[in-house]
């Protein structure tokens, strides 16, 4: 199916629901084909985060921030009462900055990096 995980703007969709399951699931088809982290049925986004984390290294910042996607996309499905996201540009706005963060993450490593060799 070849999904892109590249977004000009994930404002387009209108309907929150929508913008949160596109995100979340472009972040999670990123970290499973590009970070190899595991997958299955019992391995939900924060397991992948965390291997991501580990064999990463990613920051605490980004770490925070991809938790936060997840986060409001649990709320929003298994959450009787959250029907909206508080603030749909800065969930966008969030996305769009972790991924960036992700490709450049990804950048660094398929270069050398040898800081010894």
């Amino acid at each position: 199916m070849g999904a892109t995980y590249s977004s000009n703007s994930y404002l387009q969709y209108t309907n929150d629901f929508e913008l949160v399951i596109r995100a979340t699931k472009d972040l999670e088809y990123l970290l499973e084909t590009q970070f190899n982290v595991p997958t299955g049925k019992n391995i939900g986004l924060h397991d992948k985060i965390s291997a991501a984390q580990i064999s990463h290294n990613l920051s605490p910042d980004t770490v925070k921030k991809l938790r936060y996607l997840v986060t409001m996309r649990n709320k929003l499905v298994h959450d009787h009462d959250f029907n909206a996201l508080p603030d749909r540009k800065y969930f966008a706005k969030s996305y769009e900055s972790v991924e960036r963060e992700l490709k450049d993450i990804l950048r660094g490593s398929s270069s050398t990096g040898c800081v010894i060799c």
